[in-house]
């Protein structure tokens, strides 16, 4: 099992994904952090997903459009979540 850690920056795209969601259905930004929540769970048994970048995982939300993009540190038996972005997000304009 691995422990999962989450960049200060990852708050702030879940804040955008809720906000940018609760605009188009009462809730729904709710029903996105529990998927998130589901799937980070998922991820501390099972971390090997699509290798996107170099060392970049990433693994998609069923229900949303939208992926979580991490690192594994193997020895150290972690999970770093840097971003959660929207599929049709620019990645030209975000750090990664």
């Amino acid at each position: 099992m691995y422990e999962i850690k989450v960049d200060t920056k990852v708050l702030f795209d879940l804040q955008d994904a809720m906000y940018y969601l609760n605009t188009k259905q009462t809730d729904l930004g709710d029903e996105f952090l529990n998927e998130y929540s589901a799937a980070l769970s998922y991820l501390e048994n099972s971390p090997y997903t699509q290798l996107r970048y170099k060392d970049v995982h990433c693994f998609p939300l069923k229900r949303f459009k939208y992926m979580i993009h991490f690192r594994i540190e193997e020895q150290e038996k972690t999970i770093t979540i840097y971003a959660v972005l929207s599929t049709h997000y620019n990645p030209n304009k975000h750090w990664l």
